[in-house]
């Protein structure tokens, strides 16, 4: 049953992007669900490359991957947090940026990087585990997004003071981490 395990991998790896993905939701955006297909599309490729790129980098550059990996994903989302709560001041419902969908991508799968890393060195299957993972994390983005945009209708102008929070939670969760 190892698609079971890749399953469980891939839901373990996208619960950061779930995570944003419903903060997302709350945002004001146009076309609500081809932006929530498109916000899913993107942290599913980002999850399932990164993942490839930590296979192919191999176990040589194990170390320093994993070390700038969480440092570099904190400057990200914790800008990215801190953004989100300045221009929630300067407007009623923050709007949903391709950057910030882009730069949130990123951060949260430099995660998939090290894995990538760690599935190198136990010789595995590559191709279908980044594809279940890239599958999971957009399916579950959807998902989240889906659920934030309901929230967000309730919760009015606080969807942006959540958002930011939860992505500077977020950052700081990925410091804590590697101490």
């Amino acid at each position: 049953m190892l698609i079971v395990r890749y399953v469980l991998l891939a839901a373990g790896l996208s619960m950061d992007c779930f995570a944003i993905s419903i903060t997302n939701g709350m945002c004001r955006v146009k076309r609500r669900l081809l932006t929530a297909a498109a916000c899913a599309l993107c942290y599913g490729l980002f999850q399932g490359a990164l993942t490839c790129i930590g296979y192919g980098a191999g176990s040589a550059f194990a170390e320093r991957v994993s070390s700038a990996g969480h440092y570099i994903a904190f400057v990200l989302l914790m800008f990215s947090g801190v953004k989100m709560l300045i221009s929630q001041e300067q407007q009623e419902v923050s709007e949903l940026s391709a950057a910030a969908v882009f730069f949130s991508a990123f951060a949260t799968s430099l995660d998939a990087l090290t894995v990538g890393v760690s599935l190198c060195a136990l010789s595995a299957d590559i191709i279908t585990i980044a594809a279940v993972i890239a599958g999971v994390t957009f399916l579950l983005c959807l998902v989240g997004f889906l659920v934030g945009s309901r929230a967000g209708r309730h919760l009015g102008r606080y969807a942006g003071i959540f958002g930011g929070c939860v992505l500077i939670l977020l950052a700081l969760r990925v410091v804590l981490q590697r101490q």
